[in-house]
């Protein structure tokens, strides 16, 4: 597979120009000419970070958490990794410095008048000098073996040993050079970085590779059509590649072992000298180059082709057989037999048989240690990097002014310059909330920013002070602000807020929640490296690379629902482009999870088929240098919210970037068309959330229903109901069919419509199953909990009995015989004047009269006394309280026996839509049907005929029992 290289890019101002990776090789370092350190994120990275350091820096070198820098003061600079805080010089000379190298013992440095320093990197090792040579220094290289090369302006290359400071080798016939400015000849030595075991640097239009045991040329690297020489070159970090650049800005690379050119992009158009080459140190395949211009390029999947190898196998084979081999095993073996007396006559009986070295070949062990090394590389496994966490909706921590969260919601800026270290914290609507500005005493880094709640985190200190959480909560009373400090193990490296809960994800890989009052709840392991981090009201998104990455990132995201106490997760893959990483997570307006990776592709999550839709393509809003910023999706209008940055990553403070709407693109094919695009309406309305999503999809759906009937083609037409098989359609399709003369479509659709009610029919009994098993919640990602809604406390009600009981000093004695006609005091008034209840209330009352006349036959047990006597004094007449028709029954039970109906009301909606609105009217009906409490007085009707005064007066009747 070839390798791809990249455009050349402004990096510096025309002049020197010298690149390193960062020591993990996450990060690339630039300095040039103008005195800038730039560090980028990558090669085409909008908005390196840019230092300037001195007038002119000439070379660079990264290690631990210091960074050397020589400047134009002669001298060699060191700071603080990624501070840039100054620690103190390393090495003086009398002209600038050219060259920085370094192993694991010895630290060198050469400079323009031919002077090299050394200095041990053990504490308390001595500095000492080299002979001083009669040109600048071009460049070096340090070997694993402490051995250092570099070639000189007098077109020499030489190899001291630094254990015993003494000249190994020296090489003629290089270039000369009478300074280091304008020279573009460097001849770069560079040993194999492993074992150190050949030195290879370019001289012409070839790479010459010695072997540093007996200074012999053991091969040489040729490219057959280059046309100009090379300048320099480097091994790659596991010695398995060399690459080289040349003077008219072209780049080689070999597979070192075998010699053959790695096919590739070699060069570019309008090139200029390459002056430097550095390979990534993560071994992923990747170099970055730089020219005399001041501009940075790279090269990338760099890997030998496997095919090619196997193909001259197959060719070696067909020509063998050609040759008329009859036994191939059998001359191998007399080979090696051959092989073996050739060597025990040469005097070596006493090694093994089995350990024979082939002619040519040196008889060490390291030799044959470098052989098994090369091998076993060759077949290693490639490594590429792993995408690091990333707060969504943040612009990066080295910037200034920089947004720490930027959403629907508001705006928080940190400020962290010399004039003032604060944080701004800025809402849209005024009305709801005021601005805060605070200073930024624990050095904040990360926020959330929901209606209700600012989160504010930041890192361990180094004053001991553990990772910290400040949240102030916008809508609480009293003391508003609370915080917690993470255990010493533990650093927050992400938070998120919404309006119940407040999330920080960790270092230890480990999510704790805790609720947006301050108090702390789960603590949630996480199965990998977190990556982005989202909140949702009681929802929470948590993405985590579930394996190493390969060309692509592999990621996993968590969909947790916790409610009250009880929690959910659903994990689920997430998708992105090839090759891409992902740049923004987060919900929409409606509560669906929703991504968006580097390569501008925004997907939203159905939570109901567990599948993701691509829904916008930000390639449609911005150009080539442009990047998209993402603000919020609203799901409910088919929009985006976003900020087009142009010809930068990253929105800015100043000016105030104006967010824009961009409308929801599902990638549908011929969306040139009207076809194309009623078709992408429909999928929209078929799966998304958005307001009269039912009625689009009939009035799209007759649309396509209509063109297919224009078009003659029925089959598709009947297929398009059949495909949406919707009862509510077919109606409108029949009778739109009928109209155009399309009488067997019209009948074929008709049949269909008991079909597809039956199978409405059966698809609600499973959604109600569901609902009935699934009573806490009614779907994972919506807000009801009708487990908590309907279910009644059974608890025992206790009441404290009376200490006395209070007697009825009016009650006549149960010894006396009660008469069996009492005469009513007040018989002379009508039962409508009276305000009696009707016959048919009084049925329906608690306590049921006896018919006049008739007297009981039961008389008075202990049960009906104990009720006369404690209704005794209370109007009988003033008609009972009718219980609830609900009374005492669940809702679920209700809901069944009503379901018809309700669906006959609204027709339209979904199983879980229809649920709520059954649980609102069966709501509704127990306050209107469950009694007032005793002593409550009750408003007459509208329509209740008023009552006389005498009616009035009479309920305060009794009758004697």
């Amino acid at each position: 597979m070839p390798f791809n290289r990249s455009p050349m890019r402004y990096g510096h101002i025309v002049g020197y120009t010298n690149v390193v990776y960062q020591e993990n090789g996450d990060r690339i370092l630039s300095v040039g000419y103008d005195g800038d350190v730039r560090i980028w994120d990558g090669v085409f990275d909008d908005d390196a970070a840019t230092h300037c350091v001195a007038e002119n820096v000439w070379a660079t070198l990264q290690y631990d958490d210091r960074l050397l820098i020589a400047n134009d003061l002669n001298s060699v600079q060191a700071y603080k990794y990624p501070e840039l805080e100054k620690d103190g010089i390393e090495f003086r000379f009398t002209a600038f410095v050219t060259s920085l190298v370094r192993n694991g013992q010895y630290l060198a440095a050469g400079s323009e008048d031919g002077k090299i320093k050394i200095k041990p990197t053990e504490e308390g090792g001595v500095e000492f000098d080299l002979e001083e040579l009669p040109g600048p220094v071009l460049s070096m290289g340090l070997s694993p073996k402490n051995l250092l090369a570099a070639s000189c302006g007098d077109g020499k290359l030489r190899v001291w040993d630094l254990e015993s400071k003494k000249l190994l080798k020296t090489v003629d016939g290089l270039r000369k050079a009478k300074s280091f400015e304008g020279n573009v000849y460097f001849a770069t030595p560079s040993f194999e970085p492993r074992r150190g075991n050949v030195l290879a640097y370019p001289k012409g239009n070839e790479i010459v590779v010695l072997n540093t045991a007996t200074w012999e040329q053991q091969k040489v690297l040729k490219h057959t059509t280059l046309s100009s020489d090379f300048t320099c070159g480097g091994f790659s970090p596991m010695g398995e590649f060399f690459a080289a650049g040349s003077a008219k800005g072209e780049v080689v690379i070999w597979d070192f072992k075998t010699g053959v050119v790695i096919k590739g992009d070699e060069a570019t158009i309008d090139s200029f000298p390459l002056i430097g080459l550095t390979w990534n140190p993560k071994n992923n395949g990747e170099l970055t180059i730089c020219d005399d211009q001041g501009q940075l390029g790279n090269a990338s999947g760099i890997c030998i082709d496997d095919d090619a190898d196997e193909g001259n196998d197959l060719m070696e084979m067909a020509e063998r057989e050609a040759n008329g081999a009859e036994d191939d095993d059998d001359e191998d073996i007399n080979d090696i037999y051959s092989k073996r007396n050739q060597y025990e006559i040469h005097g070596d009986k006493d090694k093994p048989l089995g350990a024979v070295s082939l002619p040519g070949e040196v008889d060490d062990e390291d030799d044959n240690d470098e052989a098994r090394s090369a091998v076993s590389g060759r077949y290693s496994a490639k490594s590429y990097p792993m995408q690091k966490y990333f707060q969504s909706g943040s612009t990066p921590d080295h910037l200034e002014h920089r947004y720490l969260v930027y959403n629907h919601v508001g705006i928080v800026r940190a400020h962290s310059d010399e004039k003032e270290n604060a944080i701004e914290v800025e809402y849209h609507d005024s009305s709801n909330h005021h601005g805060m500005h605070m200073v930024n005493f624990l050095n904040h880094t990360m926020a959330g920013l929901s209606e209700s709640v600012v989160a504010l985190a930041c890192p361990a200190g180094t004053d001991s002070k553990g990772s910290k959480l400040v949240c102030v909560n916008m809508v609480a009373f009293g003391n508003r602000e609370w915080s917690y400090t993470m255990p010493d193990t533990e650093e927050i490296i992400g938070v998120a807020a919404s309006d119940k809960t407040v999330v920080v994800v960790t270092d230890a890989n480990l999510l704790r929640v805790y609720t947006s009052k301050g108090t702390q709840r789960e603590v949630i392991s996480i199965p990998g490296p977190p990556v982005s981090l989202a909140a949702y009201g009681d929802h929470i998104l948590i993405a985590y690379h579930r394996s190493a990455a390969t060309e692509d990132q592999h990621l996993n995201m968590m969909i947790i629902t916790c409610v009250n106490y009880r929690l959910r997760c659903r994990d689920v893959p997430i998708p992105l482009s090839p090759g891409s990483e992902l740049r923004w997570i987060g919900y929409s307006d409606k509560g669906s999870p929703v991504t968006y990776d580097s390569e501008g592709i925004m997907r939203l999550y159905l939570s109901s088929s567990n599948l993701w839709m691509p829904v916008f393509d930000a390639t449609k809003s911005k150009s080539v240098s442009d990047s998209v910023f993402i603000v919020h999706v609203f799901e409910s209008i088919q929009q985006v919210q976003i900020i087009v940055c142009r010809g930068a990553k990253y929105p800015l403070i100043n000016p105030r970037p104006i967010p824009m709407n961009a409308t929801f693109y599902v990638p549908a094919c011929e969306q040139d068309t009207e076809k194309g695009l009623m078709e992408a309406d429909l999928l929209r309305s078929m799966y998304l959330k958005y307001d009269d999503a039912d009625k689009v999809m009939k009035e799209t759906a007759i649309k396509l229903f209509a063109m297919a009937c224009r078009a003659e083609v029925e089959q598709r037409a009947k297929d398009l109901i059949e495909t949406i098989a919707s009862s509510q359609l077919i109606p409108l399709a029949c009778k739109y069919a009928r109209k155009i003369n399309r009488v067997h479509l019209a009948e074929t659709l008709s049949a269909l419509h008991s079909t597809f009610q039956d199978q409405e029919k059966l698809d609600e009994q499973y959604e109600m199953e569901i609902a009935r098993e699934n009573a806490s919640m009614v779907s994972e990602l919506e807000h009801i909990n009708l487990e908590a809604v309907t279910k009644k406390d059974n608890t025992p009600k206790i009441k404290p009995k009376p200490l006395t009981k209070r007697k009825n000093p009016f009650k006549k004695d149960e010894s006396v015989t009660a008469s069996p006609s009492t005469p009513n005091p007040l018989g002379h008034l009508t039962a409508n004047a009276i305000g009696f209840p009707s016959p048919s209330v009084s049925n329906r009352s608690t306590t049921p009269s006896t018919p006049s006349g008739v007297s009981s036959t039961n008389g008075h047990d202990g049960d009906s006394e104990s009720a006369v006597e404690n209704s005794e004094n209370q109007p009988t007449n003033g008609g009972t309280s009718t219980p609830s028709a609900s009374s005492g029954q669940k809702f679920m039970p209700w809901y069944e026996s009503k379901k018809e109906q309700l669906r006959e009301e609204n027709p339209t909606v979904s199983e879980s839509e229809l649920i709520k609105i059954g649980l609102r009217q069966f709501k509704t009906l127990n306050i209107y049907l469950t009694p007032p409490a005793n002593g409550e007085k009750r408003k007459r009707d509208e329509g209740e005929p008023g009552e006389s005064g005498v009616s009035k007066l009479a309920k305060f009747g009794f009758f004697k029992k």
